[in-house]
């Protein structure tokens, strides 16, 4: 995603071809949300890596194990493994000791024990120091014969169970055990001990490491997530770090620690604890916002984060979900135009500084028969494709509405919906087929209108005047601000180009934008309240 911005040639005098509309849409965006006067602990999906696998391995050497309960975490027990824990779902059936114990070593023994009768026995986490054990069976053709194995043996009694989706075995260098988390429904949370040559106290999964706790669980699935527990303020170390580089002006940098602390205060739940039907709010993809954990913490994103530490976007003294995206190609759009509803903070505006967009402009190549097969792909189908065109174009410039006509029908592709089907970096493009004249834009003059090919254009400049240079595409700053011609059309007439500018939604802070306003002079309260119509930037009920 972080792309080398090629120089932009500014046409100052030249005048976009485009009219544009506005237009709504009926998803409603998310409002504002209730206050509070702390910063949190948030929970947070590992997808990148750590989603919906067989085995996790948390290498760190020694680790607290506990439960989070009412927001109040207590390790209950040290565990010591040269080789790491290694966990996996536990998807056999087990026969069930009648009897509790309290604590890991209490039940340890009593599985010892059952294991000298030839049957495998695990001390199980049930809760905070609750523990039972599980004698393993297998699938349901051996229960019979693992019950004649301990049918009688030291007064107990058992109960046969299947997989629940929630059991998990962990094996360390010499010695296993389960946790069961449906009773409770709630998983262990796993601590580090020791700390790195830092001085920072992290859990290693190989690939990257993490601050705070782990949970690992199966939330009711064969396979396994693991969600990141940590503190809100060590958790934007490693979003700040991921989403803008390191390199970027320090305002911009305080200006995406501010959005990303608003952001994940809207969509956490404000509980640390486990809930096995709902393991987490934020995850670290662009669905949420991206988070490479203590892995890609920069330093400069660390003073950033401090530098802002508890700072919020308000409306009406409100915190906001503070969207944002890379590249908006010169204006960003109203959350109307992207998800319905009237937000007052979420309107475009015109981004004026971004002169290095962290994305350049881009052409995508489609085929009358990609293009075919995508809209199949999503039971929008129109047979063989005669014509594509966009029908209806906001104000900043981007496609709202793509009608395409087939030899079977009709079809039209709704707002943020056109980026997913077509694949397409964002909705601000020009569609460009045989025979177009892709770079032919109109100038106005004092000698009158008329249209000419920017390719065959002179620049006028303080070093003279000199021939159009020969690029694949051309921007034009005119009344509609940034524009993208290509200086090609496509060589036959299967053949079409999607022209586009910018990188994602469109809603909110540009993050090239922020870059430029803080290259020019502007403090990152100032970025911020120049995105978010009306708001302001502090803390609540400050």
């Amino acid at each position: 995603m972080k792309i080398k911005a090629r120089i932009y040639i500014l046409l100052c005098y030249l005048c976009s071809l485009f009219m544009f509309f506005p237009s709504f849409f009926c998803i409603t965006t998310q409002a504002a949300v209730k206050e509070t006067k702390e910063m949190t602990d948030v929970r947070v999906g590992l997808k990148q890596q750590y989603s919906n696998i067989s085995s996790i391995t948390i290498q760190t050497k020694q680790l607290g194990i506990g439960y989070c309960i009412q927001n109040q975490y207590v390790v209950d027990i040290e565990l010591n493994s040269s080789s790491g824990f290694t966990f996996t779902p536990a998807r056999g059936c087990y026969y069930i000791l009648n009897k509790t114990y309290q604590g890991y070593e209490a039940a340890k023994k009593v599985a010892d024990t059952l294991e000298g009768l030839g049957v495998n026995a695990f001390p199980t986490a049930i809760y905070r120091n609750y523990w039972k054990v599980y004698i393993e069976v297998g699938d349901k053709k051996n229960a019979a014969t693992i019950e004649d194995k301990i049918s009688g043996r030291f007064g107990f009694t058992y109960t046969f169970t299947q997989d629940n989706g929630h059991r998990i075995q962990v094996k360390a260098d010499s010695f296993q055990f389960l946790i069961d988390a449906e009773k409770k429904q709630a998983y262990p949370q796993f601590k580090p001990l020791t700390k790195n040559k830092d001085g920072v106290a992290v859990l290693d999964l190989g690939n990257k490491q993490y601050r705070g706790r782990l949970e690992i669980g199966r939330y009711g699935n064969a396979s396994l997530t693991a969600v990141n527990i940590l503190y809100i303020e060590s958790y934007l170390y490693g979003v700040v770090s991921s989403e803008i580089p390191s390199s970027w002006h320090k305002e911009a940098q305080k200006a995406q620690a501010v959005c990303a602390r608003s952001f994940a205060l809207t969509k956490t739940k404000y509980s640390a604890d486990s809930n096995i039907s709902s393991p987490y709010q934020l995850d670290d993809t662009t669905s949420s916002q991206v988070y490479g954990g203590y892995t890609a913490e920069t330093s400069t994103a660390r003073q950033a984060v401090d530098a802002t530490a508890g700072e919020v976007i308000l409306y009406q003294n409100k915190v906001i979900p503070a969207y944002f995206f890379s590249t908006s190609g010169g204006r960003t759009e109203d959350a109307s135009n992207v998800w319905g509803g009237n937000v007052p903070y979420l309107k475009g505006v015109a981004d004026s500084y971004e002169y290095s967009p962290e994305k350049e402009p881009w052409i995508v190549t489609h085929t009358k028969s990609s293009l075919s097969s995508k809209l199949s792909n999503y039971r929008l189908g129109v047979g063989t494709i005669t014509n594509i065109y966009p029908a209806i174009t906001t104000a900043s410039g981007r496609v709202y509405q793509l009608r395409v006509i087939g030899s079977s029908g009709t079809s039209a592709v709704q707002a943020g919906a056109i980026r997913e089907v077509l694949g397409l970096y964002s909705t601000k493009f020009k569609i460009i087929e045989y025979g177009d004249t892709p770079d032919l834009v109109n100038i106005c003059s004092a000698s009158g209108n008329r249209q000419v090919q920017i390719g065959e254009s002179y620049l006028l400049s303080a070093s003279g005047v000199a021939k159009a240079p020969t690029l694949s595409q051309y921007i034009v700053q005119g009344k509609n601000n940034l524009n993208n011609y290509p200086s090609e059309a496509p060589k036959d007439r299967s053949t079409y180009y999607f022209a586009g500018m910018g990188y994602g939604h469109g809603v909110g802070m540009s993050q090239s934008g922020a870059l430029g306003m803080a290259k020019a002079g502007f403090r990152y309260q100032k970025i911020l309240e120049y995105y978010y119509t009306g708001c302001k930037v502090g803390k609540v009920n400050s």
